[in-house]
């Protein structure tokens, strides 16, 4: 691989920081709440309530779009970990890099599907609340069926993605897989996200949903953290 390749490469991941911030501005589209916000049944929030339509669709454009930046970003990051992937013996780094290569491209068709699911979720209550005339009981029943036929499509979409990028990405730093420093499994996607609810705990903030944001930015910080693998690569790829 030439030092053109890998600086082309680095130059398209940098597609990952616009795309995933219109992500973050998405996430916090559909998550900011009133501090006062309730839990009403499983997913439901009394917050979802405040939540208006324009919030809804901005955070669905920023989604396509983001994904559009993702793609961008992920595969040109793949082509560097598929020659990884060709100069690895090691019979359990060439399966974590494969799960990671995996995942990076299962965000290529989730990301906007994660947005679209999530915001139409939200919207389907709040549609179903106002047509039930403020029947909780009556509008929650509605809402699990909308909800039961999109469950196992979206929850499997979520763990297939959370293991293979998050439990990818772990692997491949700690054991020195990217030449990196160990902190860096701290910008796996989901660490982030939970460092992101630490905050929200701790933190007397005025609202809901400070975390919302925390686990698109955790994807920034990861491919960030894959063109500095790159840079620090450079003298063994360049051999």
């Amino acid at each position: 691989m030439t030092a053109e390749q890998r600086a082309k490469i680095c130059k398209r991941m940098l597609w990952i920081i616009p795309g995933l911030i219109l992500a973050i501005i998405g996430d916090y589209c559909m998550g900011i709440e009133p501090k006062g916000s309730t839990s009403i049944s499983f997913m439901i929030s009394s917050g979802w309530l405040t939540i208006a339509d324009w919030r809804i669709a901005l955070s669905n454009i920023g989604g396509l779009i983001g994904t559009v930046f993702y793609a961008i970003a992920a595969l040109s990051f793949i082509e560097y970990l598929k020659y990884k992937l060709s100069q690895c013996s090691d019979k359990w780094d060439r399966r974590f890099l494969k799960l990671y290569i995996a995942g990076l491209i299962w965000g290529c068709m989730v990301f906007i599907y994660f947005h679209l699911a999530c915001g139409t979720l939200i919207h389907n209550y709040n549609v179903i609340y106002e047509a039930a005339q403020g029947d909780t009981a009556r509008a929650v029943a509605a809402w699990n069926r909308s909800y039961a036929v999109q469950a196992f499509s979206y929850w499997v979409s979520f763990v297939v993605l959370g293991i293979a990028s998050t439990g990818g990405w772990i692997a491949l730093v700690l054991k020195g897989i990217l030449p990196l420093k160990k902190i860096w499994v701290l910008a796996a996607p989901l660490l982030v996200a939970g460092i992101g609810f630490l905050l929200e705990m701790i933190l007397p903030l005025p609202f809901n949903g400070f975390a919302s944001g925390f686990e698109s930015l955790g994807w920034i910080m990861m491919f960030l953290g894959g063109i500095r693998a790159i840079r620090n690569d450079e003298g063994e790829i360049g051999r």
